[in-house]
């Protein structure tokens, strides 16, 4: 009788898990409540000192690559920019509807390697982005010889995610709301050896960059401001 009613308790349990997993599922797409994004119309072609370079050849894009990447996200952006003392800025901007499991974002760890870069270092620092630190990474990365140094941040609804326990927290606070939120990914990068310069140059683009996207669409590419 004891092995019994343990059985039944456990089956009881067992029913109440899934019972709660499906009533706490979210349903809510957070991205047709907000304003569509359409990165082509958000991104300016030019801003600061920067304009874009048309036709610019210098991001290496592996077809199968870039087929994953194009199931993975709902619209995705690659522009080079030049500005007027001829520094040149690599701009990649990946954005996805549906931050599920199967659509999430796939860091630059993971896509350089699989394209033949090796990872030569990694680091966290704060980005000042229109008067909003957030916490951004560097890369270095080398294929032959391009040196090609990386920084990017990640966004998940409107909130800075670092790592990806940080991601699931975030899509765990959005799912108690019933809100499945959308995902965004910002990289620059430039080719040079010198990596400390490279980076005061992406710091500075990326700057630029956000200060020229509308306030009102400024959350969705670098977070909630924490002013």
């Amino acid at each position: 009788m004891e092995m019994r009613a343990k059985s039944i308790v456990m089956l009881a349990l067992m029913l109440f898990a899934a019972f709660l997993g499906a009533a706490l599922r979210p349903t809510i797409i957070l991205a047709d409540e907000l304003a569509p994004i359409n990165l082509k119309t958000m991104v300016p072609i030019a801003f600061g000192d920067w304009q874009e370079q048309p036709n610019a050849s210098v991001q290496i894009i592996d077809p199968q690559q870039k087929e994953t990447l194009e199931r993975i996200y709902s619209e995705t952006l690659s522009r080079t920019y030049v500005s007027s003392h001829g520094d040149r800025i690599m701009l990649s901007i990946a954005y996805g509807k549906n931050q599920s499991k199967a659509l999430e974002l796939h860091v630059p760890e993971i896509c350089y390697p699989a394209q033949g870069f090796a990872l030569l270092h990694k680091r966290k620092f704060l980005l000042n982005l229109s008067g909003n630190s957030i916490l951004a990474t560097r890369l270095q990365t080398n294929l032959d010889q391009r040196f090609e140094p990386v920084t990017y941040w990640t966004v998940v609804g409107d909130q800075i995610t670092t790592n990806a326990l940080e991601k699931r927290l975030t899509e765990m606070r959005y799912a108690m709301h019933g809100q499945i939120p959308d995902g965004m990914l910002v990289r620059v990068s430039s080719i040079d050896k010198n990596s400390d310069k490279a980076y005061a140059l992406q710091s500075s683009f990326a700057r630029d960059l956000i200060q020229a996207i509308s306030p009102d669409h400024r959350s969705r590419f670098a977070g909630k401001s924490t002013k």
